[in-house]
């Protein structure tokens, strides 16, 4: 019998030519990947790292291409020089994108890190059905990259970074192991092929054997015989071996069409199932004359826990609240994870709305229970939209849609709670996109405009400076209030542009048309305390019109010392050096502790109206403030009273020695013109004040 080994260059073609022809789809996913690489690291520490490693990968991804383009068009005849080269190219690709992930160790984002992790681990994986046919390609791909990404695991500076290395580890390993596996029995097909053809050649020349062989006809017989049960036998094992790859290949199609209808993480329906689900109940309940339901649920305050404590322990609270909510519904109802923390669920045969309250308020009151997730105790809310066929919607889509809107009264309403839908919410969410869709050219419009409310000192009646507030006239809404659309502003990303416009106005206004000594303030959205880069433009236009830095004053909340102190106090400390005056806001409804602001570089204390109100008229008010008044001067800070409405809140606060004062007693925010004609006023106007 002959035999046949993949050394044999025929074989070794066969072997090989898949690895060329997924060439091109393989390098074009390299290519798009290295500039997914490049998008989400530019304005980042590693944007020059990422433009060279990118530039790196497509490089060397269009020459493996031209390579195999030049063995196909060879078509194969010097094998071995093209196969040297094809490997050699993938390696390098391979510690190209192994150097991206090296870099991710100086990433301080964690979900930009997991993004490229994410695009290392899809190329390892999806490299596996292109590069495994010849074993060598890939772990000359997979070793570079996982060897980086184990590095940068191991050496991450968190409580899970051994569970991570070894969990990717353990991941390497079972994708070597499948690239092995399939490397393995794709090898075998081709012998098996192969050692079909010598079978067929070997039982051709018994059969003209035979006929040469009269003589030993007897003989010739026999050992045909034997030979043709060998062969026989031969077969036998290789229709098992088929029959056992074809059960397997059954297992991988049952399998993704699982997928296809069930969420990954918690195993629960996906969107897919539940349209068809929502779809059978929608035409039992027409024909039964029966309702149905349509719960949306959002989980509250998930974003922070997995912000502050990680995506393990986030998918991990994900799956627990799938168990809870399956636990709690009725076997005929349907649950299904929408993606993130979102859950739709399906209520059947109802007979009335009150059914769907009680299985709502049910699901709330099992997901408020403290979750225990990795020794972490966890408490979380949910808020519950519902939606009723045939009331609310006619089809899947809509009674989703609907139910997600009633769901986002819920949250804005505070959360934890439940709420029905109906079609003003409809009206309100379609008012909010045209007016989110108004603000995106409210800039280019010149529709934004400043005014100015006046900081007035207590004791002299002397204007030392002004708050500046944003405003907005639109064409088709008229005046909107800043309440309205400074939300807006930080959801959809424009706070960014928006403030830097501010601080262009308030520095150019400084510049042009107020005195040296007056300071005017800008308050700052917890979103610009985020990017150090607002500290740069804030000097480069200080710098660009020459005013005294001090003239401009920041103002932040007391919430966002809450969110996250160290990262808010490098943003002050910044700001701070450069000269200009920071102020904190709204102070007494917070929590601040007094420790913070000892390591703030704090320069004011704004009073928050709400302990203004009446303080004429209530001690307990009096006796807080005057608290607030010494510790401020303890601490070196001026106090500036908010708010202040009449004579009587005037004089408790002249009596406390307060410092400076803001507000309707005095003057509304004034326009320019009026800014100036308020500096300019005479004596009288401060006689009239008391002062």
């Amino acid at each position: 019998m002959i035999r046949y080994s993949l050394k044999d260059n025929a074989l070794l073609k066969k072997q090989v030519s898949p690895l060329f022809k997924a060439t091109l789809p393989g390098g074009l996913a390299n290519i798009f990947s290295a500039c997914l690489i490049f998008v989400f690291l530019q304005n980042t520490a590693q944007e020059s790292y990422a433009i060279i490693l990118s530039g790196i990968i497509i490089v060397l991804s269009f020459i493996r291409i031209y390579v195999s383009r030049l063995y196909l068009k060879d078509k194969g005849n010097r094998l071995r020089p093209y196969i040297y080269a094809h490997v050699f190219l993938t390696f390098m690709i391979g510690v190209a994108w192994g150097a991206c992930a090296y870099i991710q160790l100086d990433v301080v984002d964690d979900s930009l890190r997991s993004l490229v992790f994410l695009i290392n681990f899809g190329l390892i994986a999806s490299s596996i059905a292109t590069l495994s046919t010849y074993i060598l390609a890939y772990l000359a791909y997979m070793v570079p990259q996982s060897l980086a990404i184990l590095y940068v695991f191991l050496n991450l500076d968190n409580e899970y970074h051994l569970y991570s290395s070894a969990a990717f580890a353990i991941l390497a390993a079972l994708m070597i192991s499948t690239s092995v596996s399939f490397n393995r029995r794709y090898t075998r097909e081709l012998e098996l092929k192969y050692k079909n053809k010598a079978l067929i050649v070997d039982l051709n020349d018994e059969v003209h054997h035979r006929k040469q062989a009269q003589i030993e006809l007897e003989k010739s017989k026999r050992d045909l015989e034997m030979k043709v049960a060998a062969r026989t036998k031969d077969l036998v094992e290789i229709n098992a071996n088929l029959e056992k790859v074809i059960e397997k290949k059954e297992e991988a199609e049952s399998s993704l069409q699982y997928l296809a209808y069930h969420d990954e993480l918690t195993g629960l329906p996906n969107r897919n199932l539940l349209i068809d689900r929502i779809a059978q109940s929608i035409k039992t309940s027409s024909r039964d004359n029966q309702q149905m339901a349509i719960l949306f649920l959002d989980l509250d305050r998930f974003k922070n826990i997995n912000d502050s404590l990680g995506h393990a322990v986030g998918d991990k609270l994900i799956k627990e609240v799938a168990s809870r909510l399956y636990l709690t519904l009725r076997s005929r109802d349907t649950v299904s994870r929408n993606g993130g923390d979102e859950f739709v669920i399906v209520l059947e045969r109802l007979k009335n709305s009150n059914e769907a309250i009680n299985v709502a308020k049910k699901i709330i009151s099992c997901l408020t229970d403290t979750f225990e997730i990795f020794s972490h105790k966890i408490h979380i809310g949910a808020s519950v939209g519902i939606s009723i066929f045939p009331n609310d919607g006619e089809t899947p889509l809509v009674l989703i849609r609907n139910a997600d809107t009633a769901m986002y009264r819920a949250k804005k309403n505070g959360g934890n709670q439940l709420q029905f839908y109906d079609k003003s919410m409809s009206n309100q969410l379609r008012d909010r996109l045209e007016l989110e869709s108004e603000l995106h050219n409210a800039l280019n419009n010149n529709e934004l405009y400043m005014v100015y409310q006046p900081q007035i000192n207590c004791n002299s009646g002397v204007t030392i400076g002004f708050e500046s507030l944003i405003r907005w006239d639109n064409a088709k809404f008229g005046e909107i209030p800043p309440d309205r659309f400074v939300p807006l502003l930080e959801e959809t990303g424009l706070i960014y542009s928006v403030g830097e416009w501010i601080v262009s106005q308030v520095v150019e206004f400084v510049s042009l048309d107020i005195k040296d000594n007056i300071c005017i303030s800008i308050n700052l959205s917890s979103l610009q305390c985020d990017d150090l880069k607002f500290v740069d433009f804030v000097k480069n236009e200080i710098n660009e019109k020459g005013i005294d830095p001090s003239q401009i004053e920041f103002e932040i909340t007391e919430s966002l010392l809450i969110k996250d102190f160290e990262k808010t106090k490098l943003f002050l400390d910044e700001l701070h050096s450069i000269g200009c005056v920071i102020a904190l806001d709204d102070f007494g409804t917070g929590y601040t502790s007094m420790s913070y602001l000892a390591r703030l570089p704090i320069d004011v204390i704004k009073i928050d109206k709400s302990l203004i109100r009446n303080i004429n008229e209530n001690k307990n008010l009096q006796s807080i403030v005057r608290a607030i008044v010494t510790m401020s001067k303890s601490l070196d800070m001026k106090n500036i009273f908010e708010g202040v409405e009449t004579d009587a809140e005037l004089a408790e606060i002249k009596n406390m020695t307060g410092e400076l004062i803001q507000g309707y007693l005095f003057s509304k925010p004034l326009n320019t013109a009026g800014v100036n004609e308020w500096l300019n006023m005479d004596n009288d106007f401060k006689s009239r004040l008391n002062f």
